[in-house]
């Protein structure tokens, strides 16, 4: 990826929407930062969008205690500047689960969401092996539950990364490394700092969350069943980006009968999911996701 694969610098560190394409006055699809909390990697997304693009990021002020807490601080961010709907959401990475929470707020308030896209993630992937807690061996109740969850996002986040444009990225790869300094105590970056200790925090999050969806069904099937109840109560029409060698080249041989497609059609068989050749930030990239996200609004725009 050329220089321009990360966003700079240039929006209030305090501004929780942040506007990267002003658009033709359609509604704006509205993109939520992955797991570090930042945007800095929408930098092709402002680069090649033609229709109205925000983006959330984490700030000081994004309360961090929860993730109803902060799903709700971003709906109500999203209304100061957008009253009234038709709402777009999308997510990168991690993110998904924020997306969906956000969506049910939404829908639960009466309005439309009219479109409903994740970027190479799907919230089921947190109870899949390798990539979350293995709940058919684990239950979500194990005191080492909590840590096995959280070593498997980091250790895969760290892999995805790293295999990113094909393994060739410098930037990728010392991202990689600088955040598995972080994880191991080592000294970073004042940056790299803040981006591990909202990555931690927000799996922290997400694992509350998994413990309060599943209630007393923390193993096996019925945490998956509890925590899929819980997505198919958002009913926005629901596309999914997956990179080839991003998330889905993150599921071993021996589990892809029953994780080839992240379980998204488990959860939703209408879903429309598109498989690119592409990493987990170069997808950000892909003309394909980028042409698909605006797909509706551009065809418009010819009318």
């Amino acid at each position: 990826m050329g220089s321009s694969d990360t966003l700079k610098a240039d929006s209030n560190p305090r501004q929780t929407v942040v506007e990267l394409c002003e658009g033709s006055g359609e509604p704006p699809l509205i993109i939520i930062h992955g797991g570090l909390g930042s945007i800095h990697a929408f930098g092709p997304l402002k680069e090649k969008f033609r229709s109205a693009l925000w983006a959330i990021q984490v700030t000081p002020d994004t309360p961090l205690s929860s993730l109803t807490n902060q799903a709700t601080y971003y709906f109500n961010s999203i209304k100061e500047k957008q009253p009234t709907g038709p709402y777009r959401i999308c997510a990168f990475s991690a993110s998904s689960i924020i997306a969906f929470a956000l969506a049910g707020l939404f829908e639960r308030n009466q309005d439309v969401v009219s479109q409903l896209a994740l970027l190479d993630h799907f919230p089921t992937t947190f109870l899949a092996p390798t990539l979350g807690v293995d709940v058919s061996q684990r239950s979500l109740h194990d005191p080492c539950a909590r840590k096995e969850f959280i070593d498997a996002s980091v250790f895969n986040l760290l892999a995805m990364t790293r295999r990113d444009g094909g393994g060739n990225v410098p930037k990728r790869i010392k991202l990689a490394n600088d955040l598995f300094d972080a994880y191991q105590g080592r000294p970073v970056t004042p940056f790299m700092e803040t981006n591990h200790a909202t990555l931690i925090r927000f799996l922290n999050q997400i694992f509350d969350t998994l413990l309060f969806l599943t209630g007393d069904a923390g193993h096996s099937h019925s945490a998956l069943t509890a925590l899929e109840t819980w997505l198919q109560k958002v009913k926005a029409p629901l596309t999914v980006y997956l990179g080839t060698y991003g998330m889905v080249g993150s599921v071993l041989p021996e589990h892809r009968q029953m994780w080839y497609d992240l379980r998204i059609r488990k959860s939703f068989p209408h879903a429309e999911i598109k498989y690119v050749t592409a990493g987990h930030y170069d997808i950000l990239a892909n003309d394909t996701v980028i042409e698909g996200l605006q797909r509706e609004y551009l065809r418009r725009a010819k009318m």
